[in-house]
């Protein structure tokens, strides 16, 4: 029978036998979030080639750096201005040359990357 406990100590031996699978193949392995009930249990494994990319936090940041945001819906080409920094999340605003746009939008520190 499988309870919450198991399945949590079954995460930590899996993130310990999959180190040694990541130094031997050269890839980046993540399991995402595991479904379970009494009797099995059920994750989706994900092997990345190439190393960790490591995450940014909100302290790799500071007010009035520009950015750009990682993500589908946002436009590559469209630049950001820091202008708070919470305690899990940054406010950016858009920049348009030379002025800003009020668009304010709070984002994760992990979806935003440092323009030059």
């Amino acid at each position: 029978m499988l309870s919450k406990q198991k399945v949590q100590s079954f995460r930590g031996d899996f993130a310990k036998a999959v180190a040694q699978l990541e130094k031997q193949y050269g890839v980046n392995i993540a399991l995402g979030t595991i479904r379970y009930d009494e009797n099995e249990l059920r994750a989706k494994m994900t092997a990345t080639a190439g190393s960790k990319v490591a995450q940014p936090s909100k302290n790799d940041f500071r007010v009035g750096d520009e950015v750009w945001i990682d993500h589908k819906r946002v436009s590559k080409d469209d630049r950001f201005k820091v202008i708070k920094i919470n305690a899990k999340n940054i406010k950016v605003t858009k920049i348009v040359p030379d002025e800003l746009v009020g668009a304010i939008m709070t984002v994760s520190p992990g979806l935003l990357i440092k323009v030059g």
